[in-house]
């Protein structure tokens, strides 16, 4: 007769000690042969321990291939950008386009938006339990609408993840209304905050540093798409600010990215010079995070085909996309490129930090259970007597997701 591991016989902070010390995958599969170490597993202060002690660094890579018939997710290692895994992604985009917000503590955010109105759909996901969370509808009255700007980070002070959205009117001098989502309560707030800059109709990749969303932005909407500031807004103090852009002695510059600095506690941009015969990037790094007088420029890329810079990596390189949709890796030191064996969409290609955690298998939260094993296509919500539904449609058949307290863990068979 078999007999279950009984964990409550050891003291609760040595468990969790032990436990905390393997990978999610080890923990969910010994959930499956025990069924107390659920409630210690999915405990918020075990979830909070396991992720402290969680030491390997991701990135995922997002990107659609050439033809834009596929799109693939995966964990790459930030040193050499050697794929680890492949991911599933649970489900196809409703409103057309998939735009990753952010990514924080195991948890990505994605906008499921259209192209041309930028309204959509937002959602957290964390591929490491398979679990996803979609956001109730921001109950936004406003009938001549233009586009919203999406943000999305974790608040320590309040120990709480938070998402920002910022509505604005048609009317482009028209104050934009802006709401804030807290994951804990799981409902939106219209806060008084004043955006001091404009974010144009187009969507603007976000770093996050220091519980703060930053973009590229402009001082005046009358500026269109010609950026000249960075506005954050601070997602524990839910405050806006403006900050100057480095000095680069004159405004012209042709394009200019934003990305968060090697160590992830600042802020890092990239400023594009069109030549006759190659590209010259110029890399700026504010040393001190919110103080503009710290811009300092680090080095230039003097290359042909350039896309755009996609992030500074840990060894100090940085991973550029280039125009054919090659993914290289850039050594600003000996001047060098590295083929990644990459190639997509130039456009489509995002990529954030992640860390593997056990967010969202915390029973405080609600959880969306699937109910078939079918990959899923589309999902909208709806009201029912039973609360809200996600509805989700494959082909001609419906399916159905339905919000619920989870008390069950995957089969072991699904994690493989």
């Amino acid at each position: 007769m078999s007999k279950e591991l009984n964990l409550s016989k050891l003291p609760r902070d040595v468990t969790f000690d032990i436990l905390s010390r393997l990978p999610i995958k080890t923990l969910i599969q010994f959930t499956c042969v025990s069924k107390s170490s659920l409630p210690l597993i999915s405990h918020p202060h075990f979830i909070k321990l396991h992720l402290s002690k969680s030491t390997t660094k991701n990135f995922l890579l997002y990107y659609e291939s050439i033809d834009y018939t596929r799109y693939s997710f995966s964990l790459h290692c930030p040193n050499t950008l050697i794929e680890r895994s492949k991911l599933e992604f649970p489900f196809e985009s409703v409103h057309g386009y998939f735009r990753i917000v952010g990514s924080c503590n195991g948890l990505v955010c994605f906008f499921d938006t259209n192209y041309f109105t930028y309204v959509g759909t937002v959602f957290l996901w964390n591929p490491s339990i398979r679990k996803f969370w979609v956001l109730k509808n921001c109950q936004n009255k406003n009938d001549s609408l233009s586009h919203m700007v999406i943000g999305f980070g974790f608040v320590p002070k309040v120990d709480d993840f938070k998402v920002v959205k910022i509505v604005y009117d048609l009317d482009f001098e028209v104050n934009p209304d802006v709401f804030v989502y807290t994951l804990k309560d799981d409902s939106w707030r219209k806060i008084e905050g004043f955006a001091p800059c404009f974010l144009p109709k187009r969507w603007t990749n976000n770093v996050f540093v220091k519980s703060s969303v930053n973009w590229l932005a402009s001082k005046s909407s009358k500026l269109g798409d010609f950026y000249d500031s960075i506005m954050a807004f601070d997602l524990g103090d839910e405050t806006f600010r403006a900050m100057e852009l480095p000095d680069i002695h004159g405004d012209n510059y042709d394009e200019m990215c934003l990305c968060s600095s090697v160590c992830g506690e600042s802020l890092c941009l990239f400023f594009c010079f069109r030549q006759m015969d190659c590209d010259r990037w110029e890399m700026w790094l504010m040393k001190e995070y919110g103080v503009a007088d710290s811009w300092t420029k680090q080095f230039n890329i003097v290359q042909s085909h350039i896309s755009l810079p996609l992030c500074c990596i840990d060894s100090g390189e940085v991973l550029l996309v280039m125009k054919n949709g090659k993914l290289v890796i850039y050594d600003p030191n000996k001047q060098e490129i590295k083929d990644c064996g990459i190639w997509g969409t130039p456009g489509s290609f995002r990529l954030v930090n992640y860390m593997t955690s056990l967010v969202l298998l915390d029973c405080r939260y609600n959880k969306i259970t699937r109910s078939t094993s079918s990959r899923v296509d589309h999902f909208v919500h709806e009201e029912s007597d039973q609360g809200p539904q996600l509805l989700v449609t494959r082909r001609s058949k419906p399916l159905s997701y339905s919000l619920q307290i989870e008390t069950k863990v995957p089969h072991e068979s699904s994690l493989n």
